[in-house]
């Protein structure tokens, strides 16, 4: 790929920002788009009303689209002592599983940023929390604050855009928090009826838009849709291109197979979006360097983002090849092995800076590592296929930013 198709590559990635626009994503009063998750959901001449039962946490969520980058503005309202608020880059998956629990067993909860918003404690509103993780994470200023009117109507800004997440309340900074724990995810609205004096409460909402960036960043294609000029085929596995996505299949061995960049690289953040279609294993390795033995088989040494179709999944969870095994035990009783969506699209993105890595998987941070006996700095990226049926792995939109 030369120079000039790359810069393009660059600039495409990083236009979107440049070219969003407020979106009204109000819903109808069919909800058409939204989905309920508890609680008594209806819009009436604009007007977004969640009724929760006393203690009760609800939620109504933009579903079929998840955001990375962007601004949401709303006005928000409560009648009656209440909480509620705007949760974004989240995730509804089932609670941490206990004993011999299966996760289809188990009630699911929200996970992801939340900006709160409640009348019990005025103060409360625009602060951070991380929802069903670390609790709060940044207080609202008291300038902020002291904008609110209380049972009347309010506006809240959030803007995420990278690792830098920012809250206004009338336009007045709240807040601006650094953190990755959540990269991607959905919008949602809460209803929480928590400590209600009633034995229901009622949230109201009103002029939601979304203006959306994509995913910013200085990011160049690795895989341009159409061949795998600047890729080498090891083993016998099957490579082929069907339908601008890379389609991995198993060979006459059934054995294990890479697709591999030409380029090394060092330090940089990957990604690549991938949907399982066989049974095997399956993985994108980095800083990795391949040596074909006399008959052929390619032996691997390299660390490896596990793709994994099980479910829980230790996709996202990083394996050394031929020497440590897992640097970190993948927990399968966590929400983050059950992030992965089977049989569906999914998206894994890895950074490295010097011995430090960091994993992600469809935007909710899996790793993060300070890896004291890393001994591999430099090398290929490759895409594994171990023993993966026919048909094994579908990977598309791969990016590395540098």
């Amino acid at each position: 790929m030369n120079a000039f198709r790359l810069a393009l590559v660059a600039v495409f990635a990083c236009g979107a920002a440049l070219a969003a626009d407020w979106e009204d994503i109000t819903p109808g009063e069919d909800l058409a788009g939204w989905t309920a998750l508890g609680g008594q959901w209806s819009v009436q001449d604009g007007i977004v009303r969640g009724m929760a039962a006393k203690d009760e946490n609800t939620w109504l969520l933009f579903g079929g689209r998840e955001f990375r980058d962007f601004e949401v503005e709303l006005e928000f309202r409560t009648p009656v002592p209440t909480n509620g608020g705007l949760q974004f880059r989240s995730h509804w998956l089932p609670r941490p599983l206990k004993g011999d629990e299966k996760a289809a067993d188990v009630p699911k909860q929200m996970y992801g940023y939340q900006a709160n918003v409640e009348t019990r404690q005025r103060n409360g509103s625009g602060r951070l929390v991380d929802e069903n993780g670390r609790g709060p994470l940044a207080e609202p200023s008291k300038e902020s604050v002291a904008t609110l009117k209380q049972y009347e109507w309010n506006k809240m800004r959030v803007s995420a855009r990278g690792a830098v997440i920012e809250v206004f309340l009338h336009d007045v900074s709240a807040l601006r928090l650094e953190d990755e724990a959540y990269l991607g995810g959905f919008l949602a609205l809460q209803s929480f009826a928590y400590e209600a004096k009633e034995d229901a409460a009622v949230m109201e909402y009103r002029n939601i838009r979304v203006k959306d960036y994509g995913r910013e960043g200085k990011w160049r294609a690795l895989f341009d849709g159409k061949s795998f000029e600047g890729w080498k085929e090891w083993g016998s596995e099957k490579w082929e291109v069907r339908d601008g996505a890379i389609l991995g299949g198993s060979g006459p061995k059934k054995s294990e197979g890479y697709l591999a960049t030409v380029e090394t690289f060092k330090d940089f953040r990957v990604r690549g979006v991938f949907k399982t279609l066989g049974d095997g294993n399956f993985g994108l390795f980095y800083h990795s360097t391949i040596t074909p033995k006399d008959d052929g088989y390619p032996v691997i040494a390299g660390l490896q983002g596990e793709v994994a179709p099980e479910y829980p999944s230790p996709s996202g969870w990083v394996y050394e090849s031929y020497k440590r095994g897992w640097l970190v035990e993948p927990d399968l009783k966590s929400p983050q092995a059950m992030v992965l969506r089977p049989e569906q699209w999914n998206e894994i993105e890895i950074r490295t800076q010097g011995n430090r890595v960091t994993t992600w998987v469809n935007g909710m941070r899996v790793l993060d590592l300070t890896d004291q006996g890393q001994q591999l700095f430099e090398g290929s990226f490759a895409l594994q296929l171990h023993s993966g049926g026919v048909d094994g792995i579908l990977w598309k939109d791969l990016y590395v930013a540098e």
